[in-house]
């Protein structure tokens, strides 16, 4: 059988045409045709990660904004405990002006890696961040 090709990996030995599909509820590699197609914006975070897709910053568990280049585990805390005390960031740079340690060379290693607000750009939009 004939390889796949998925966002430019190509999986030899896989079915001709695959997709994420929704399925029990959750998003998962599939035939196209298996399932419904999953928004965009329904991709879990591994598989994100997996596709090197940005994740959302305002959503990201401690856990998940670890594994953000520039971001450690005292980073990932301060910012989700910030976040929990204020509210919602507006935009990356306000990281810099509400979690203390974080200035404007982290934002630049972070923003490949994280959005703040919709739209999220890896569904087709770019997001003002």
């Amino acid at each position: 059988m004939a390889g796949a090709t998925l966002l430019g990996v190509r999986a030899p030995a896989a079915p001709a045409r695959l997709a994420l599909v929704r399925d029990a509820g959750t998003c998962r590699l599939a035939e196209v045709g298996a399932a419904p197609i999953c928004a965009c914006s329904e991709l879990p975070d591994d598989a994100r990660a997996a596709l090197g897709l940005p994740r959302a910053l305002n959503s990201a568990s401690a856990e998940v904004l670890e594994r953000v280049p520039g971001i450690g585990p005292m980073r990932a805390s301060a910012i989700v405990a910030e976040r929990e005390r204020g509210g919602a960031f507006a935009s990356l740079e306000a990281l810099s002006q509400r979690v203390p340690g974080i200035g404007p060379k982290t934002i630049d290693r972070i923003r490949p890696h994280l959005f703040a607000v919709e739209p999220d750009p890896a569904c087709g939009a770019r997001s003002p961040s």
